[in-house]
């Protein structure tokens, strides 16, 4: 079940995280009017998801013994109209593998996690909201509300959780070396199979698997609900100042 969710949940984290960078994007280029002000307001938003992230790449690079080169905190836009808000550079020689590579790719994901289910469970007490709400009593359930609202510093954690969350995803070139990965545990497991000690492999790695991917879909379940609440807000906020403004940004639309 766990990773049945996660498998659900992750395409729908992609979309949102997708919509929230465009839409923020053009929100920071209504304010700002002009696209390279707009870049500085947009990755300003964003900047402590994006330090965790650079810097999970640098410590996973670093933890692997991979020689590091250049790193930037600083957005910059690309030839395809994308906006870079981060980078760190790393050699990418013939002994780096697949395995190496995809975790230093991953490892924002990785930190990203960590930090969200320390903010929930520590700080926000999902485990007691979590419990509520299996409860089904609404009472329960109102007070355990209240109590993550009545959390210190409330709106500090939340803009924390949306900023990391937004940013944790890897990115196209953090990706790269996934599908190599992938070929070679497949091929792994075809090993296995012909040497018909899969059932012994899988008993063993069953209980981890399940504990790990019972983290990501609770992070995954956090970042979603917060995500939906950002939405709706940078919905309102990009009418209001459209209207306020008497212009509106367009999307998917390339200029002639």
């Amino acid at each position: 079940m766990p990773f049945i969710w996660v498998a659900l949940a992750l395409p729908v984290l992609l979309l949102m995280q997708r919509w929230i960078h465009t839409h923020l994007h053009g929100i920071a280029l209504l304010l700002m009017g002009k696209p390279e002000r707009a870049v500085i307001l947009y990755a300003i938003v964003l900047f402590p998801g994006v330090v965790l992230h650079e810097v999970s790449h640098w410590l996973m690079a670093t933890l692997l013994g991979v020689r590091t080169g250049s790193f930037s905190l600083l957005p910059r836009s690309q030839s395809d109209g994308s906006v870079q808000l981060g980078y760190v550079e790393y050699y990418k020689s013939q002994s780096l593998g697949a395995v190496r590579e995809s975790l230093i790719g991953g490892a924002p994901l990785l930190t990203g996690t960590a930090v969200i289910l320390l903010i929930g469970f520590h700080i926000f007490g999902v485990t007691d909201l979590a419990a509520a709400i299996q409860s089904g009593d609404i009472d329960t359930v109102t007070a355990a509300l209240g109590q993550v609202f009545v959390v210190p510093d409330f709106l500090v954690w939340l803009y924390l959780l949306f900023a990391i969350g937004n940013a944790m995803m890897p990115s196209r070139s953090d990706r790269r070396a996934w599908p190599a990965l992938a070929l070679t545990l497949v091929v792994a497991a075809i090993v296995l199979t012909l040497l018909g000690i899969q059932r012994i492999v899988l008993d063993g790695v069953a209980g981890a698997a399940q504990t790990v991917f019972g983290y990501l879909g609770s992070a995954f379940s956090m970042a979603i609900a917060v995500n939906i609440l950002f939405m709706l807000f940078l919905a309102g906020l990009e009418a209001l100042v459209g209207q306020i403004k008497g212009v509106n940004v367009v999307y998917g639309v390339e200029s002639p």
